[in-house]
């Protein structure tokens, strides 16, 4: 039987660590969101963040725009942040609506403020060792994983996921821990044989329940990403949780898990670009 990594918990004193940190250091971190469109689930996270923010002591800072406005807007938005020195780190809160170009509105920003690591500059600095600035989603789901205390050295870990944007810079963080990565796309034909030699597993399907209790080793970690509503806007993750705590050494729960320590990390990056001021 599983033991529950409490995510919200070593969040809590991740977040709690930083305000200290804050205040001793007299630093006044800025952070701007742009949000695009009235998406409740983005709009949920945002408030999140928000809330974190006041608690830490930083400043938060929050541009709402109209889901049909056009591109350029956007654009210039993030050039407007770009060129505020009060500003430290920059959020555009995603999935963006499906007709703008989410890559193109990531590159716009300035790397040196891109909080959550995704512009490509940044992922290159990092993958190529040239930066230790990690993307607070992977730093996160690593942080959960380490906070297990087992010995990584000589695992083997697979990661299910559609984006390389989300997968490489945790692949990397675990290869650098000595442990063996393999990518799964939730397409894959063969995507059980990979996951059942998983003594780490990751699942960012995308689908809830999709990691089902035949799919899993024996005393695997399992770090559930997914975030799906189901009925009656019931929040559940990519993996069976109830089936699979009874096979796995270690869960994340959701929620409760990776969503509160993404939260934490974004929090952290931003203090880590107040203090290059």
């Amino acid at each position: 039987m599983a033991q529950m990594i409490d995510g919200k918990a070593l969040a809590e004193s991740i977040q709690q660590q930083l305000k200290k940190e804050i205040t001793t250091k007299n630093l006044k971190p800025n952070l701007a969101v742009v949000l695009v469109g009235d998406d409740s689930a983005s709009q949920i996270y945002v408030n999140l963040k928000k809330k974190a923010c006041h608690q830490a002591g930083i400043e938060f800072h929050e541009y709402l725009l109209d889901a049909d406005c056009s591109e350029e807007h956007i654009l210039s938005t993030i050039d407007f942040l770009n060129k505020d020195n009060h500003i430290d780190a920059i959020l555009i809160q995603l999935p963006l609506p499906k007709k703008f170009n989410t890559n193109k509105i990531i590159k716009a920003m300035n790397p040196d403020k891109d909080v959550d690591g995704f512009h490509p500059q940044n992922i290159d600095k990092f993958l190529t060792n040239q930066s230790g600035f990690v993307p607070g989603l992977s730093l996160g789901i690593f942080k959960l994983i380490a906070s297990t205390e087992e010995k990584l050295q000589n695992k083997q870990a697979v990661i299910i996921a559609k984006s390389d944007i989300f997968y490489r810079p945790l692949a990397k963080l675990l290869n650098d821990q000595g442990v063996s990565t393999i990518i799964a796309h939730p397409d894959d034909q063969d995507i059980k044989t990979k996951t059942l030699e998983a003594d780490i597993l990751v699942a960012a399907a995308g689908q809830a329940f999709f990691v089902t209790a035949d799919m899993v080793k024996d005393d695997a970690i399992i770090v559930d990403v997914g975030t799906n509503k189901i009925d009656n806007n019931y929040v559940v993750g990519d993996v069976d949780y109830s089936a699979i705590f009874q096979k796995a050494s270690h869960i994340t729960p959701v929620p409760g898990g990776v969503g509160p320590m993404t939260v934490a990390m974004l929090l952290y990056n931003t203090v880590r670009l107040a203090e290059k001021k």
